[in-house]
């Protein structure tokens, strides 16, 4: 039970924070501009674009609206489970290249693993690779990535490599990051046990704590996959050949019911792929709680 005497005090605190909030936002606001009338449409034109765009969301197109496409042309269904496995492959693509550097990063962006005693300048290397470590995931993640992807677009043409690894350098940043936190937060008791019979740094890391911190990292990179399909879709508004270009090529002409066909086949593939990780997580938490 919280104590009468200080549960007043702890909620005017709280008071105070959501009162500051509320003021830098208003600053914020004011500095840029903003206004409730910016979100309303200035002529009449504006209006009828947007009834149009939100009315199409009712039928989304089972074919072309654009009259001048070749009657052998693919079904705009098909074009657009197309461009979802494009996507996919992307995202998939992206991670696989992330994860792993994530862990290397993460691994070293950690001191769970540090040897006990350790020399000082052992110790002034092992924190010096940290410090690298840190710095270059905080660099990989604060540039993003349609960033990454319009200067590798520009230094290498419209590639689903250059696309890949647009995506995959922030990603292998945050990931990096996160997974280095779980690591340190882990408990480390078992790895003590270990160190306490003789076995190594590594070795201790890789049975002692590792193994313990797998579900969390498992989790948080489904998280992540869900991210980058989004990030994915998005490419396509710089020239990459995702389900993002068709919306954005289907948008430019004003075709909206088009476009919330590639929109809804886009939100049933995020819909299918959280499921699948909240059942994988299911499951990963079912076993551990049976582990312990």
């Amino acid at each position: 039970m919280p104590d009468p005497a200080t549960e007043p005090s702890y909620y005017g605190k709280k008071r105070w924070v959501f009162f500051v909030l509320v003021f830098v936002f208003l600053i914020c606001a004011w500095a840029l501009g903003l206004t409730p009338r910016g979100l309303i449409p200035s002529d009449v034109n504006q209006w009828d674009r947007t009834a149009r765009f939100f009315q199409a969301a009712l039928h989304p197109a089972l074919d072309y609206e654009d009259v001048n496409v070749p009657e052998d042309a693919e079904p705009i269904l098909v074009k657009g489970l197309k461009g979802i496995l494009l996507t996919l492959k992307f995202a998939f693509g992206a991670m696989s290249l992330a994860v792993p550097t994530a862990l290397l990063l993460g691994f070293f962006g950690s001191s769970a693993w540090w040897p006990e005693p350790c020399g000082k300048r052992s110790k002034a290397l092992l924190r010096v690779v940290y410090a690298a470590c840190r710095f270059l995931m905080s660099f990989l993640r604060s540039i993003h990535e349609l960033i990454w992807a319009l200067l590798f677009l520009s230094a290498m043409g419209v590639s689903p490599l250059a696309g890949m690894v647009a995506l995959a350098l922030p990603f292998s940043g945050t990931l990096g990051k996160v997974f280095s936190e779980l690591i340190d937060e882990e408990a480390r008791d078992a790895a003590e046990a270990l160190k306490a019979i003789g076995h190594g740094p590594v070795q201790t890391f890789l049975v002692g704590i590792l193994p313990r911190a797998m579900p969390n990292l498992i989790t948080y990179s489904f998280y992540r996959f869900e991210c980058a399909l989004r990030s994915s879709a998005v490419l396509g508004f710089v020239g990459i050949e995702t389900i993002g270009l068709y919306i954005q090529l289907s948008n430019e002409e004003f075709y909206y019911r088009e476009v919330w066909t590639y929109l809804y086949l886009l939100i049933a593939m995020i819909v299918i792929v959280d499921r699948w990780g909240a059942m994988i997580r299911r499951h990963l938490q079912t076993k551990e709680g049976g582990c312990i």
